[in-house]
């Protein structure tokens, strides 16, 4: 069974097939996003008061904690951890509307998944966690 985790708290975040997260606007305006727990599916639900145009920067946060996802290697990314059968990996994830970028890291390898992951393409960007 795959378990969505806060890299802070080790909250699990996903529920039903989906990965829940806080969102936080720039406006002020706060709410509920649930992504695909299936990675490479871009897939998702956005709370009603949340209005998104594509190329816009969505805050992320554990919905448990409260903790800002942002990964601090470079701001347009999010972060979460995933455990598989006793592996983990760290997702990394775009928080550009529209853009679809996904990466799973562990120590053996990365996988990619999305038509834009090519647009983070230094050679090391995730090893620098």
């Amino acid at each position: 069974m795959n378990r969505f985790l806060c890299p802070y708290c080790q909250a699990q975040l996903n529920v039903g097939g989906h990965l829940v997260l806080s969102v936080h606007c720039k406006n002020g305006t706060k709410g509920v996003v649930l992504l695909s727990d299936e990675l490479g599916n871009y897939s998702a639900d956005i709370s009603d008061n949340l209005k998104f145009n594509e190329g816009d920067h969505i805050h992320f946060h554990c919905p448990a904690c409260s903790h800002s996802l942002e990964y601090k290697e470079n701001k347009n990314l999010a972060r979460v951890l995933k455990e598989d059968k006793g592996v983990e990996s760290t997702i990394v994830f775009s928080a550009i509307f529209g853009e679809q970028s996904t990466y799973q890291i562990n120590e053996e390898r990365t996988l990619t998944f999305g038509e834009h992951a090519l647009r983070y393409t230094d050679p090391d960007w995730y090893r620098k966690n």
